[in-house]
């Protein structure tokens, strides 16, 4: 394509050159017959002529303004199968074999072309002698140079055919017959089935490690196992109260006899003794008691039917019985608060009943004086009620709070349970730490010595 350009452009400056005023053009090979056989004298073979056959070019007339460019347009060219009119045929030098039409964008070389100019602007083309095909004597030859031509984007190229096409990396390999023995693999097929190869061993999971306990942040004796002498208790270790409040608001407590322990009146002693107000807990429900008081959880008739708590420590003992001395109404150092939502159903002269659905909650010996409801209240869960205190009638006990919970029965009936295991639960939740139970020991030795003959205890 570029050479056909190339001699298009050069036939353009050829025709501008011999263009005369007149509009006729005079061609090379057609001079008149004197010019004629002037140069066949001149002829170096004086072999006749003889005529090229005619070379038709099918290609359309080129527009030769380049895109973009401004300025005068060099007028194209007739086209080179249609002669003169009135002028003989032309010699149209042989022409070269078409090339595959090119699309895509006109690279540098093409538009340079499309300006009617060659790489040597100016010079007119070159001839051949007919017959030979060699340039005519004393012809000045220039190299051609052949600058090679890139595709545009889009052009399909043409394979060469010396050069072999080679397959894509990804190919698969052609296979052919005519692929020499010696390149063929000789590898005999087994007919026998291959031997399984051992399945890499499969990594176990490691055993997940539970988390460490929390460690208890207080301790208890079993459920029913009271204090030597003491009498003898449940081993019931429902929990009759799952969800209920720990009755004190947040000062430490101590579930223990108050008959057998320091300052209860057996073993003698102080009720500040500082021995009373450290763990391990002790269950005292179904204690041996002077009065008649009966329960089927109790072995005994006459038995404790609740469960006694020390509250604080030895120096706020001491504060509180100094207080009570001069103002027992003063008395307000430690809260007691509701076990569950509830209505307030009885006030006595020591006794406060909390009436919660199917249980009832007694709370004695708190400061009835400093009473912070009333008959007919209706309070919730942890709601302040009253403080701890020793109020016993006319007759005051040792500092503490007893706590009783009564289920109903199905006969529709009120039993008293033992309180100590729902006591453990809630104060697990209000101490935010478990507790740890002390196993059971054989020969413990008591305390203190047994109930002495005569002596009356009222609780």
């Amino acid at each position: 394509m570029r050479t056909r350009r190339i001699f298009a452009g050069s036939l353009a400056a050829l025709g501008l050159s011999l263009a005369g005023c007149d509009g006729s053009v005079e061609w090379p090979g057609f001079e008149t017959p004197e010019q004629d056989t002037a140069q066949a004298g001149a002829s170096e073979t004086g072999a006749e002529e003889t005529p090229i056959a005619e070379t038709r070019i099918g290609e359309p007339a080129i527009d030769e303004t380049i895109i973009g460019e401004t300025g005068p347009t060099v007028p194209s060219v007739p086209h080179a199968d249609t002669p003169p009119a009135d002028g003989p045929q032309p010699d149209v030098p042989a022409s070269e074999p078409d090339e595959p039409e090119q699309t895509g964008e006109p690279d540098e070389e093409t538009e340079a072309a499309g300006d009617g100019l060659t790489d040597n602007e100016g010079t007119a083309p070159t001839e051949t002698t007919p017959e030979t095909g060699e340039l005519p004597a004393g012809t000045p030859t220039e190299p051609s140079v052949e600058i090679p031509k890139e595709p545009s984007a889009g052009t399909p190229t043409e394979p060469s055919a010396e050069t072999p096409k080679e397959p894509p990396a990804n190919a698969p390999a052609e296979t052919s017959d005519d692929t020499p023995e010696t390149q063929r693999d000789e590898t005999p097929v087994s007919s026998e089935p291959a031997e399984p190869q051992p399945s890499p061993p499969i990594a176990e999971p490691e055993p997940s490690i539970p988390p460490a306990p929390a460690p208890p942040v207080f301790s208890y004796h079993a459920p029913g196992a009271l204090l030597p002498g003491s009498g003898t208790g449940s081993p019931d270790r429902t929990v009759y109260a799952p969800d209920m409040v720990f009755p004190i608001l947040n000062a430490r407590a101590y579930p223990q006899s108050m008959v057998w322990r320091f300052g209860g009146g057996i073993g003698g002693g102080d009720e500040c003794d500082a021995r009373n107000y450290a763990y391990p807990w002790q269950d005292n429900f179904c204690e041996k008691r002077s009065r008649r008081n009966g329960t089927p959880s109790c072995p005994l008739e006459r038995v404790h039917l609740g469960q006694d708590i020390r509250v604080g420590d030895a120096a706020g003992c001491n504060a509180m019985r100094r207080e009570y001395r001069n103002n027992a109404r003063g008395i307000t150092r430690y809260r007691v608060v509701a076990a569950e939502d509830g209505v307030i159903s009885n006030i006595g002269r020591y006794t406060v009943t909390l009436r919660s659905g199917p249980r009832i909650y007694r709370y004695l010996h708190m400061n009835m004086r400093a009473l912070q409801v009333s008959l007919g209240d209706t309070i919730s869960a942890g709601q302040h009620i009253g403080y701890v205190s020793k109020d016993f009638g006319g007759t005051p006990t040792t500092f503490h709070l007893h706590f009783e919970i009564k289920v109903n029965t199905p006969d529709g009936g009120w039993e008293f349970v033992p309180p100590y295991t729902s006591l453990v639960e809630s104060y697990a939740r209000r101490e935010e730490g478990p507790g740890e139970e002390i196993p059971v020991t054989v020969g413990v030795a008591s305390d203190g010595p047994p109930i002495p003959e005569g002596f009356v205890i009222t609780e």
